[in-house]
């Protein structure tokens, strides 16, 4: 049942790139997302260590105007998470898994705070850009390093850490008909495809970033996603339903390096 949903899901990303093919196998499991263990209050570490070029960080304490340049405060969920409108009310607005349908930890990007054990967060929701106030007593927290820059006129994607330009890469992106949105975004999932050599490349990268236009594929919610392709050719083109195509050298090197979290802008 779980390979089902994780395939039904994998569809419903992937489908917003390539017009609903469904042919891809499951992805395997991806052992860079953090695990976040319950009652301890850091982050637990992950098997695979983090590149020189770019960190993940667990701290204690830490408000998101103390971070250096360039760092990113995140919490991971180690249970369903309530939203509120506001901090300190007591009837929450809606309600977060703990993990996405792919089995990776939620994560949420500290806004605002921490503050008085309340923190302003994104969220990974429809309609793009949602934010909300969550309580941070449970939650993991941890620093991430770097960000990401998807230029849909210059068709360039750009990843940097600090004030260092790590990689730069030319994209595909969606047509005018189911344009790629544009906004402030973060990593949700990294996996591997169970064919590196599929029309997704080897990787892919989901983001909180949902279509304006396609809103379900197989119970999904037309989630937009960084990926890979066996169609070079439309690297540059806009071709896609939405997603963001990239090569598959690159979608590697961002699977390696990239943590869930980073902030992904798209602009115009």
């Amino acid at each position: 049942m779980r390979r089902l949903t994780v395939f039904a899901f994998l569809c419903a990303l992937l489908a917003a790139c390539y017009g609903g093919q469904r042919t891809e196998p499951a992805p395997t499991a991806d052992s860079t997302a953090p695990v976040f263990t319950a009652p301890s209050t850091t982050l637990s570490p992950s098997s695979t260590s983090p590149t020189s070029s770019t960190t993940t960080t667990a701290v204690e304490t830490l408000d998101v105007e103390s971070l250096p340049e360039g760092a990113s405060l995140v919490l991971g969920a180690r249970d369903v998470v309530s939203v509120f409108a506001e901090p300190g009310a007591t009837e929450p607005i809606r309600a977060i898994e703990p993990t996405t349908i792919l089995g990776t930890n939620t994560v949420l990007v500290v806004l605002e705070g921490p503050r008085a054990g309340w923190a302003r967060v994104m969220l990974p929701i429809r309609p793009n850009g949602s934010e909300g106030w969550v309580r941070t007593d449970g939650m993991a927290m941890f620093v991430v390093e770097g960000s990401m820059l998807i230029d849909l006129s210059d068709r360039t994607l750009s990843y940097r850490v600090g004030s260092s330009e790590v990689l730069t890469t030319e994209v595909g992106i969606g047509t005018d008909r189911n344009p790629t949105p544009t906004g402030r975004f973060f990593v949700t999932d990294s996996v591997t495809m169970a064919n590196p050599d599929s029309t997704w490349g080897p990787h892919a990268l989901g983001l909180s970033a949902r279509s304006d236009t396609i809103t379900e594929y197989n119970g999904g919610d037309g989630i937009i996603g960084i990926h890979g392709t066996n169609i070079p050719w439309s690297i540059g083109q806009a071709s896609s339903l939405g997603c963001v195509r990239v090569p598959n050298e690159v979608i590697t090197r961002l699977h390696q390096m990239v943590r869930l979290g980073t902030p992904v802008e798209i602009v115009a």
